[in-house]
């Protein structure tokens, strides 16, 4: 039973997106959800509803997102499982084993919890954002290969301007989608240009990557090969992402690049010009 404890309160969550409510095997209620006295069950669990305990639990009580009443006689041989509601035990209730109690109504508890949980969705955004680049930068050897030949050049002829075209180019689509936002229909319009974006993205990843793994492996006569530059770049420029602060900077430095590779590789006589 232990085990079916420890898994269903790390299910609440998930448990949430259900308005039924549920007990184990033998446990006895009213449509009051109240054990009485001289009742006995085994055990109890309750989801999203109060309980009124007055007889005998021989084993686990577990109630998520709902109060919980200990009467005098009641008597629960082992541990005491609330979750998100409120305890009331009159004087005379008896548990075995102590009682778990997480009260959401508590604001350093609220503020914890709001911060695991934002912590949680960054490091899932950032396994998210690491995978993508580097699928991205593996899939533009295969569809995009001239193309990323082309950046790739460009970044490393001239990686100043590629650099400068890349920051104006990243303000600039900044203030277009921004500015299609404020409209209901530019919505979809932003969504879609983004997707397009990311597509032609890895040619300015592709060569990031390439440049990035050539510089690593240079000493390597296999590392000489299209495939195993990117594959080793992609992963070193994935790897620095992962810093705390330096990631950051880093990503966006990537991107500024990546951008801007782009965009010489379809204007190469923006960055071939003297001014």
């Amino acid at each position: 039973m232990k085990r079916k404890v420890c898994f269903l309160l790390v299910l609440v969550v998930l448990l949430s997106c259900f308005s039924v409510n549920a007990w184990a095997t033998e446990s006895i209620f009213n449509q009051n959800n109240v054990v009485n006295e001289g009742q006995k069950v085994e055990n109890v669990f309750l989801y999203g509803e109060d309980g009124i305990i007055s007889g005998v639990v021989t084993d686990e009580v577990v109630v998520i997102n709902g109060n919980l009443t200990l009467t005098k006689t009641a008597r629960v041989k082992d541990t005491v499982f609330l979750v998100g509601g409120k305890l009331i035990q009159e004087p005379g209730a008896e548990v075995g084993k102590g009682i778990f109690h997480i009260n959401f109504a508590n604001e350093n508890l609220n503020s914890l919890l709001l911060g695991v949980s934002a912590f949680g969705l960054i490091e899932l955004a950032k396994l998210f954002l690491a995978l993508l680049i580097f699928l991205v930068s593996l899939a533009s050897l295969f569809v995009l290969k001239n193309r990323v030949r082309k950046a790739k050049a460009m970044l490393q002829a001239k990686m100043l301007k590629v650099g400068m075209l890349g920051l104006f180019a990243t303000i600039g689509l900044g203030l277009v989608f921004i500015a299609l936002t404020i409209t209901i229909w530019g919505i979809p319009v932003v969504v879609l240009l983004g997707l397009v974006l990311l597509i032609f993205l890895s040619v300015g990843l592709g060569a990031l990557s390439s440049i990035v793994g050539g510089l690593l492996l240079k000493s390597f006569a296999w590392g000489q090969k299209p495939f195993y530059q990117v594959l080793i770049g992609s992963l070193f420029i994935v790897a620095l992402l992962n810093f705390p602060v330096l990631g950051i900077l880093w990503g966006v430095l990537m991107l500024i690049f990546a951008i801007g590779a782009l965009a010489s590789s379809f204007l190469p006589e923006i960055v071939n010009s003297n001014v």
